[in-house]
């Protein structure tokens, strides 16, 4: 071989007539992963690796030996290979170089791109499903809604959602979608049995469950691993359907694809469970809202640890709850009377973990208005998350005594279950049922009309033709005060009175004394 064949940085074969391998460079013996004393002197076809297609061995297998370029996987080595074929004269030289490297790079950046688009495909997807959940009027169509739409595509072969069935506290397959029959059947079969499927175990910890392998997680039940394996699901994800700690169901996927799901894939669907959960909390709130019959349920907690009730204790007064605002992340404001001087009991609930912030709005005669923001579960966030209107609250130092109320067909077990597992002891006092009796417009402004006096009506009136509830205003107090010929701390006192008249009636509460009323 000649000399600058020898140091070329290629690996080069010269094979002669007959067929046999004449010379090998230092490249190509590397390359080859062989010895250059075995190699020379055999056959071509017997020294050189096979492909799985062979396609190497057969241009030079032919008569005459055909010229071709070819890129292949060679197990036997586990490289990919460029090989080039030349005939020079009457021997054949056959150039070799290794491309597992680029070929490697290449398959990263395809399955890269594949991937991406997959997300994109399932972003797209989960952003469709979530808009049509949220337009949903019934629990049953938000089920329906993320079977059908996760199920239909390409990128789940299964999808399945469950919920707890009042009647055992068990949890039973609402909507499935997806060509697989025999999974579905030992899912409902071991859903009544003492084992725990991942999404039991999801509804247990609060938190999404994914199952990498199925046909290798010997903690998934061996029916359900060779219905899953017969139908070619490798990796399982299941995620609560939930909303401010309160679980309302749960979503499973199953695929078929290799890689499983992604971090990145996991986190869309973990925000589709929270989406389908506030959809739920959502649907029964507006249920209520809407219902002409309520269930009232009276309720009494005994914990210590409710703040309100450790407060009523070290301050030896009774508590009452004006009002509550659920927020973000679990947190509660709270409006509470309380029945003496506000001192002790801000006190006391100031250095309660429960509670993050509180301040007194304003002591009166014999009692006291205290503002209390709540951080993490609470008696009142719980019920609120199920749907309830908190209508009444008292709190003593041996229990808290709560009042809601619940459409009719609300599950009044859970309810209560979802405050007694965070709290000590949590029990029914009374139910009933009673039928709202629903108020016309005309009636509600006729009776707001009749809150009102003359001078409120007047002052009310005004501002609203001045544009001054508008942003930016469209006339200050003070000219809405000389439009009327009066002062402008009188127009601000009657504004006071009316819009505070106005809220009550929206919000059904008390009108409480703001002060002597000039017009009597």
């Amino acid at each position: 071989m000649d000399d600058r064949l020898t140091r070329a940085p290629v690996g080069i074969v010269e094979v002669g007539p007959d067929g046999e391998i004449e010379a090998v460079n230092p490249a190509g013996v590397a390359i080859l992963d062989a010895d250059r004393k075995q190699l020379t002197g055999q056959e071509v076809a017997d020294a050189l690796p096979r492909s799985a297609s062979a396609t190497l061995h057969e241009a030079l297998a032919a008569d005459p030996v055909v010229e071709r370029s070819i890129e292949e996987y060679y197990p036997a080595v586990d490289r990919w290979l460029a090989a080039e074929v030349t005939v020079v004269d009457e021997n054949t030289v056959l150039y070799l170089r290794d491309v597992t490297e680029r070929h490697d790079s290449r398959q990263t950046v395809e399955r890269l791109q594949q991937r991406l688009s997959r997300l994109e495909s399932i972003d797209a997807l989960v952003t469709r499903v979530l808009q049509q959940v949220l337009d949903a009027s019934d629990r049953k169509e938000v089920w329906e809604t993320v079977v059908r739409r996760l199920g239909t595509a390409d990128l789940y072969e299964f999808v399945w959602v469950g919920e707890r069935d009042p009647a055992d506290d068990c949890l039973r397959v609402a909507a499935s979608a997806g060509e697989a029959p025999d999974v579905l059947a030992a899912i409902n079969a071991e859903l009544g049995s003492s084992t725990v499927l991942p999404a039991q175990r999801a509804v247990e910890t609060g938190s999404a469950c994914t199952v990498e392998t199925i046909p290798d997680d010997q903690d998934i039940p061996r029916d359900l691993r060779v219905a899953a394996f017969s139908r070619g699901l490798q990796s399982a994800f299941a995620v609560p359907i939930a909303s401010g700690g309160t679980i309302s169901g749960v979503l499973s996927v199953y695929v078929g694809r290799e890689e499983g799901i992604s971090p990145q894939e996991r986190a869309s669907l973990d925000a589709l469970g929270a989406v389908a959960g506030f959809a739920i909390i959502a649907i029964r709130q507006a249920d209520l809202l809407f219902a002409d019959t309520v269930t009232e349920l009276r309720l009494a907690v005994r914990d210590e640890s409710v703040p309100f009730v450790a407060a009523s204790a070290a301050a030896d007064t009774s508590l009452s709850l004006d009002g509550a605002i659920v927020g973000d992340n679990d947190t509660v404001v709270c409006y509470l009377r309380t029945g003496s001087a506000s001192d002790p009991v801000t006190t006391t609930l100031a250095d309660h973990p429960a509670v993050s912030d509180v301040r007194p709005v304003g002591d009166g005669d014999g009692s006291a208005l205290v503002e209390v923001k709540l951080s993490g579960q609470s008696p009142l966030g719980i019920l609120t998350d199920w749907g309830a209107t908190v209508t009444d609250a008292n709190y003593t130092a041996e229990a808290a005594e709560v009042v809601v109320e619940l459409p009719p067909e609300g599950d009044v077990r859970a309810v209560v279950e979802a405050v007694d597992e965070q709290f000590a002891d949590a029990t029914i006092r009374s139910r009933t049922e009673h039928t709202r009796e629903p108020e016309t417009m005309e009636a509600f402004r006729q009776r707001l009309g009749e809150s009102l006096t003359q001078k409120q009506r007047r002052v009310l009136r005004t501002a609203h033709l001045a544009d001054y509830f508008e942003s930016p205003r469209g006339s200050t107090s003070e000219e809405v005060a000389e439009a009327l010929d009066i002062s402008g701390p009188t127009v601000l006192y009657h504004l006071r009175n009316a819009q505070r008249k106005l809220l009550n009636a929206f919000f059904d509460g008390d009108d409480r004394a703001a002060g002597p009323n000039p017009d009597t």
